[in-house]
């Protein structure tokens, strides 16, 4: 049985994985919002990941960002919907150059 995320939820997550998330979250080949597990699957499968600046992420970041979702996935449970989780852009601290 999965938790409801609280409003805060979508905090605490990184950039990058929201970035994810919202890549999934606005396919629109997708007839369904994706959960969590959907999102795992895709990072597992994907070889290659940008981050939000577009920029390629190095393998330990990708594994930064599965340990990440193990996390959710865990407080959370693999039917949450991944859309809880995606940072609006307005709430997202700028990077220093």
């Amino acid at each position: 049985m999965a938790i409801s995320a609280p409003n805060q939820a979508p905090r605490r997550v990184s950039p990058e994985l929201s970035a994810a998330i919202k890549r999934l979250v606005n396919d629109p080949e997708r007839k369904e919002a994706p959960t969590l597990r959907v999102v795992r699957a895709d990072l597992e499968m994907t070889g290659l990941r940008w981050s939000p600046n577009g920029e390629l992420l190095h393998p330990q970041d990708r594994t930064a960002e599965l340990i990440e979702l193990d996390d959710l996935i865990e407080q959370y449970g693999d039917d949450a919907s991944a859309l809880d989780f995606v940072v609006p852009d307005t709430e997202r601290t700028p990077r220093e150059p």
